[in-house]
């Protein structure tokens, strides 16, 4: 229910502000709204009551009620406010729905076929040629005389028959030589012999050389991750016929500072002596990380070169 005296005392302050209508309104009276009444929310609870702005809306608990005001006489015509700003360009209004196509005009009627022309008569065949008269055949010629038999010649003594001769090899040789010296590569530049890996093989006719070697490669860097790479070749007679790129990068293990090499080719040779040696080089690295190749005689890394003269 409401508190009888709290809803007198609103309506006292409604009319207050009725009284002064005529000469502060729009300016005094904040809580009167446009059309001359104030919004009051009343709690359920206890009748509590308190004006409201006329976009306020009152809490879920309380009531809103809405008290008119009398209107007084017109006050004389305010002067005329500057004009506001213009307001922001609404929107573009949706586009409107497409009409209707029209209907489709009706097909015209096909024109009728005009008439086939007449077929023109067919014109007389020609007249055929004349047959041309055949050559005479030529003579055929006289066939020659066969000449006489000469006589059988008289068969040739039969001679001795020679001694065997020794059993020859079947053509084919080999070698293995051995390295002597352990070669250092401390640069990335020329290649280096390895000492004692070369051998001159002699080659008959309708025969290949088979070539192969290996050997140990060192990497002597000091810290993981140190790498080398190494190139080594067999060349016959100073041309390469193989090469072979090894690389070694040290790891945490005990076991990863070196790598063997090995390879193996065949190749073509002309008949006579032919010297096959074995090269390396130090292609890339870490820094300034190193590489031994080969070694000694007792050495684990102690290179090799096996030379075959196989007949083909």
């Amino acid at each position: 229910m409401f508190n009888k005296r709290r809803v007198s005392a609103v309506i006292a302050l409604i009319f207050s502000f009725a009284a002064f209508s005529s000469v502060a309104y729009g300016w005094v009276r904040t809580w009167v709204t446009t059309d001359d009444t104030v919004r009051v929310c009343i709690s359920n609870a206890n009748g509590d009551m308190h004006a409201v702005y006329g976009d306020q809306s009152c809490k879920g608990n309380e009531e809103l009620v809405a008290f008119p005001l009398g209107r007084g006489a017109d006050g004389a015509t305010g002067a005329t406010g500057a004009t506001g700003a213009q307001g922001p360009q609404g929107s573009q209004g949706a586009t409107g729905a497409r009409g209707y196509n029209g209907a489709a005009g009706a097909t015209g009627a096909t024109g009728a076929n005009g008439a086939n022309g007449a077929t023109g008569a067919q014109g007389p065949a020609g007249p055929a040629g004349e047959a041309g008269a055949s050559g005479p055949a030529g003579a055929v010629g006289a066939t020659g005389a066969q000449g006489p038999n000469g006589a059988p010649g008289a068969n040739g003594a039969t001679g001795a028959t020679g001694p065997a001769g020794t059993s020859g090899t079947a053509g084919q040789n080999a070698a293995t030589v051995y390295s002597n010296q352990t070669v250092s590569l401390d640069n990335t530049f020329g290649t280096h012999e390895v000492p004692g890996l070369s051998y001159t093989a002699t080659v008959g006719a309708n025969s290949v050389l088979y070539v192969s070697t290996d050997g140990g490669i060192v990497n002597n860097g000091m810290n993981p991750g140190d790498y080398v790479q190494v190139s080594v070749r067999v060349l016959v007679d100073g041309t390469p016929v193989l090469e072979r790129l090894y690389g070694v990068e040290l790891g945490p293990s005990a076991n990863t500072y070196w790598t063997n090499w090995s390879a193996a080719v065949t190749a073509s040779a002309t008949p006579g002596d032919h010297t096959v040696t074995v090269d390396v080089a130090l292609k890339d690295r870490t820094g300034f990380t190193t590489a031994s190749v080969a070694g000694m005689m007792n050495s684990p890394f102690r290179g090799t070169l096996s030379v075959l003269v196989l007949n083909k």
